[in-house]
This record gives structure tokens, C-alpha cells and sequence, in this order.
């Protein structure tokens, strides 16, 4: 620009002095005028489109920060089910080398969960593969020396959903006889629920007959009241041992 403003006035001088006409100075003006206008429109245009790549930046960094943020929560959720799946590895590699000692009788005073059943923080667990009425899966059971399942806490949630699978499955909370009631006693009120939103319900809808006094766990692991005579698979639960 400084260069062009000097070159504009200095071509109006002479050699030996003499200055240029009004004209000349004039047509000198429009056309450093000119020149300053296109600079100022280009400055312009320069600075507008920093600013319009600033904004795409700045978006592109906030897409940027959400898609890491995603994928850390990806990572962690994987990493939780990893410690799960090993954790419960090493459980039922205990368990089946106690299972092989007691029937080779080289080892009859340890305690271990039977053969097909699962153990967990002190407990020994059996997942149906078939499906039954509340009532025959609570007999089936009590002839096991056991009880349909009772939770008493999100990690012993999260157990029996892993094992159970997107399936209803049947557990040891009814409210037959009166308020919702553990079929071993666990009070009720005081502990762990992980009911649906607004359930229970009680429906009648269903046209079955009466309404609905028996809780399951629904597929995605939550809890349902429904109708006690449907045919939904059952877990039993015992004290570790107490089925030996």
C-alpha cells in the first residue's frame, strides 16, 4: 500500500520541478481512492472468511470433544463388562475345581455351589432354561433346597441380568397375600428395587383374570409386575453349601 500511495504522488512532479495540472492531480486521486477502496473491500472479504473458518474451528472442535467423550464412555462401559465377564471367569474356575475334588473325594470339606449352578458372593445361583408359572417356579425351588431369586443390591443385580439374558424371568418378590413381600424375608420397603417407571401397576387389562402379583425381571433387567400364571423362566438362590 506504501508503496503505491508513493509511486501515485510522485508521478505528479516533473524533472525540473514543475507540478501537475488540477486535472492530473485528480485523476491522481481516484485513482489512489480506488485503490484504497479495492484494499479495504479485500481486507474485508479476508477478514469475514477467517472468521466464518473460525466458526467451523470452533464447531468442529465441539463435534470433536463430544466424539471423545463418547468414545471414553464407550471405553469404560467396555472395560466394566470386561472385569465382569472375568471376574466371573475365575468364579467358575474355582468353582468347577472344587466340583472335580468333591467327586474325586480327594477334597469333601470344601464348600462349592453344584454342578450347573453359579456362584456369586456367597451364594449359589440356577438359571431355568425353560419357562413355568410363579407358583411351580417357587416349588421347583423349594424342592432344590433353595428360593427363587431375592435382590438386595444393584451389584447383585447386575449378576443375575448377565446370566439371565434379554429373557422375563421370574424372582422371589409376590404381593398375593397382601404388600410386596421377599419369599425370604428381605424387607421389602428398606431395600434395593429397580422397578420401571410407574410399575408396579397391578394391571387388570391383560384379561387373564385378576391382576398382577408377581414380579420379573423384563429383558433389559428392570423389574414388571405381571399376571403370576404366565410361563416366564425362574432363578433359584441359596446360601452357598446349603444345597450340598
Amino acid at each position: 500500500m506504501g508503496s503505491v500511495l508513493v509511486n501515485t504522488v510522485s508521478s505528479c512532479f516533473h524533472p525540473h520541478g514543475l507540478s501537475c495540472t488540477d486535472s492530473q492531480l485528480k485523476e491522481e486521486l481516484k485513482a489512489l481512492s480506488k485503490t484504497f477502496s479495492n484494499f479495504t473491500v479485500s481486507t474485508e472479504a479476508e477478514v469475514k472468511a477467517l472468521s466464518t473458518q473460525g466458526g467451523n474451528v470452533g464447531r468442529k472442535m465441539k463435534l470433536l470433544e463430544s466424539q471423545l467423550e463418547k468414545q471414553q464412555q464407550d471405553l469404560s462401559e467396555e472395560h466394566s463388562s470386561l472385569l465382569l465377564h472375568v471376574k466371573q471367569f475365575v468364579s467358575d474356575l474355582r468353582s468347577l475345581s472344587c466340583q472335580m475334588a468333591v467327586l474325586q473325594g480327594n477334597d469333601s470339606v470344601r464348600t462349592c455351589c453344584p454342578i450347573n449352578w453359579v456362584e456369586h458372593e456367597g451364594s449359589c445361583y440356577w438359571f431355568s432354561s425353560s419357562g413355568r408359572p410363579w407358583p411351580e417356579a417357587d416349588k421347583y425351588c423349594e424342592l432344590e433346597n433353595s428360593h427363587l431369586v431375592v435382590i438386595t443390591s444393584w451389584k447383585e443385580q447386575k449378576f443375575v441380568q448377565h446370566h439371565m439374558g434379554p429373557l422375563n424371568t421370574w424372582m422371589g418378590l409376590t404381593d398375593q397375600n397382601g404388600p410386596w413381600k421377599w419369599v425370604d424375608g428381605t424387607d421389602y420397603e428398606t431395600g434395593f428395587k429397580n422397578w420401571r417407571p410407574d410399575q408396579p401397576d397391578d394391571w387388570y387389562g391383560h384379561g387373564l383374570g385378576g391382576g398382577e402379583d408377581c414380579a420379573h425381571f423384563t429383558p433389559d433387567g428392570r423389574w414388571n409386575d405381571d399376571f403370576c400364571q404366565r410361563p416366564y423362566r425362574w432363578v433359584c438362590e441359596t446360601e452357598l453349601g446349603k444345597t450340598n
